[in-house]
């Protein structure tokens, strides 16, 4: 993951923009009136799901977080990734890893992802479908989540890789595959139920494996931490449940199973941990698209010291996250988007969702909804695992709840929690507030000492993987083949149907060469030269200059189209969130520009009759 993906990340746009102007909900989305030029009623809108920005006034323009500070502040690419680092905690360094590596290396995971599902099929693992039909799965979840079986011996993925022509050193970065002392490589996943893992944008960053063989160890076992994998930055099945979620609020689950059991059932709105404590990057997903978050939590008393200490870690992360919202600037209190509000749903002793669903699919909906506020669900754990008719159970129970306390960042819901564990305790509310000072550097310190690295997943802001394919296409072509496109072929690729900030950039550099005052020497921006590099020695393979320029024309319809889709796209989240009276406004008309556009494209994307050749 490079320094940019990081940022990108963990950026909030909602956060972000709310620090320039006053944004208003509306709807699934925010406005404003446009700080980029004078304006009386609103045309500058915010799509929190999206991560992106539109003005639909005389600006016509939109991007990232990256675009937005670069107009703003008026700023380059490379001081707007300063600042905005800055924001989250990110110092920019001078040395900024490849993009083209992480996506060899989601390369490589998809051709494994192949190779497990395709042996799945052959006769010698007609026992693990056996295992699967018995575990309740259907075909439809066996390919919406591609479940695979990796052979037990012959190191069978290894082979195939290489014989592909992955070099071994690069099947083990990946994770797939590891070195032993005198060199050589053998398949880490062996013998295995196979689960891809995939990221915010549909790739493929990793697996997750139980063994089919009772006495092989571990029973579980994942990815190991990659550039581009680390479990405690990904939701399982985030990629499917992105617009359940936006509507119907997140659950989050524990295991693969329960979320595959879940989806099977019609609850698409489930994502799973994977067994770790809710994360700042993970709760940054899911803020994206809602507020509210259920967790499902396995009915396992011999568990509860390790869910407490989670459900602490994810408290303290949807806390610090409220602060920042509620410390950005330039929005009034109405305006801030909503709080996270937290609950716990836990099933009963013995139980785990994927078991509760397959029993009793028609009580899951009354049980999330049923869930309890957090701070309730742990006043209630924690006074039921001690004797509080003693001094020592009441203190341990008040002091633990107090670290919980001291994160809420509201002074008034604050004050509230302190009266009802005064209540609950029999504690005066003036000994809690002198405790809470201690309690705060105790909880703090081991939030702290657990936070996971920031090494992983690459959780790309903007949609969809595809059209980086493109995008990465046209501007191979441009570098590879500079002296076959002239001036106005090159300045009619337009940097806004570029969805990632790297690519626009690249683009824009691109087109300055063909400026009359070009300087040879003037090089694309330091954080960008790797990423240059890769499309610069990649091989288009591409043969004859009529293919070049067919190949150019086709890939920028596609961004063109993709562009023109989500353009609009937000002109529909626009229109429904606005009461418009007037039939003929700016933003109908734009609307039906972008439709008969649309539709221009695709005539012009279709291949030719063969009558007209």
């Amino acid at each position: 993951m490079t320094q940019l993906d990081d940022v990108k990340s963990r950026l909030d746009i909602v956060e972000l923009v709310g620090g320039y102007v006053q944004l208003q909900r509306a709807g699934s989305s925010f406005k404003a009136n446009c700080p980029f030029h004078q304006e009386r009623t609103p045309s500058f809108f915010v799509f929190p799901d999206r991560q992106s920005w539109r003005c639909f006034g005389a600006c016509a323009e939109g991007g990232d977080a990256f675009s937005f500070v670069m107009k703003a502040d008026r700023v380059d690419f490379r001081e707007a990734l300063v600042r905005l680092g800055a924001r989250v905690g990110i110092t920019i360094t001078d040395q900024v890893e490849t993009g083209g590596r992480s996506q060899l290396l989601f390369e490589i995971n998809d051709a494994a992802r192949q190779f497990f599902q395709r042996v799945l099929a052959e006769p010698e693992a007609a026992f693990v479908r056996e295992y699967l039909r018995g575990r309740g799965l259907d075909d439809r979840s066996l390919q919406t989540f591609e479940f695979g079986y990796s052979p037990a011996r012959d190191n069978r993925l290894l082979a195939h890789l290489t014989n592909a022509g992955y070099e071994p050193q690069t099947i083990a970065e990946a994770g797939l595959a590891r070195e032993t002392e005198d060199g050589r490589f053998y398949d880490l996943f062996r013998g295995r139920l196979m689960i891809p893992i995939r990221d915010w944008s549909a790739r493929v960053a990793g697996f997750g494996s139980r063994a089919l063989d009772d006495n092989a160890t571990p029973k579980y076992l994942n990815t190991p931490r990659t550039p581009v994998f680390d479990k405690s930055r990904i939701l399982y099945a985030m990629h499917l449940a992105k617009e359940p979620v936006r509507q119907h609020g997140a659950v989050i689950v524990e295991g693969y199973m329960d979320a595959v059991m879940a989806h099977q059932h019609g609850f698409d709105n489930v994502v799973a941990s994977m067994g770790t404590a809710l994360t700042e990057h993970q709760v940054a997903l899911v803020r994206r698209l809602t507020h509210r978050v259920t967790m499902a939590l396995d009915g396992d008393p011999a568990g509860r010291n390790a869910t407490l200490r989670s459900l602490e870690s994810s408290w303290g992360v949807f806390q610090e996250r409220d602060q920042r919202s509620a410390n950005q600037t330039g929005t009034s209190v109405l305006q801030q988007p909503e709080a996270l509000d937290l609950r716990v749903a836990e099933l009963p002793p013995g139980k785990d969702p994927d078991d509760f669903i397959r029993h009793s699919p028609n009580e899951w909906t009354g049980f999330i909804e049923s869930a309890a506020p957090l701070f309730d669900y742990l006043l209630a754990a924690l006074t039921e695992r001690v004797d509080v008719t003693s001094a020592d159970g009441r203190s341990w129970a008040a002091q633990t709840m107090l670290r919980f306390v001291a994160h809420v960042p509201d002074p008034i819901k604050r004050d509230f929690y302190l009266d009802a564990l005064a209540a609950h305790f029999g504690v005066d509310v003036a000994t809690l507030r002198a405790a809470m000072p201690m309690a705060a550097r105790q909880g703090g310190a081991g939030r702290r000492n657990n936070r996971a690295p920031a090494t992983a997943d690459e959780a790309t802001t903007l949609p969809d993987h595809h059209g980086n394919a493109a995008e990465e296409l046209v501007l191979k072509i441009l570098l590879q083949h500079p002296d076959q496109f002239g001036e106005e072929t090159v300045k009619s690729v337009r940097p806004e149907w570029f969805a990632r900030s790297e690519n626009r950039e690249i683009l824009r550099y691109v087109i300055s060469l063909m400026e009359p005052n070009a300087n040879d020497g003037d090089s694309v921006a330091p954080e960008l030269e790797q990423h240059f590099q890769h499309l610069l020695d990649s091989d288009p393979v591409l043969s004859t200059p009529s293919k070049v320029e067919g190949a150019l024309k086709q890939a920028c319809l596609r961004l063109k189209r993709e562009h023109s889709i989500n353009q609009n796209s937000q002109l529909a989240i626009a229109m429904a969130d606005e009461d418009l009276e007037d039939p003929d406004s700016t933003i109908a008309s734009l609307w039906l520009e972008s439709k008969n556009s649309l539709r221009e494209i695709d005539l012009l994307r279709q291949p030719a009759s063969p009558h007209n050749r």
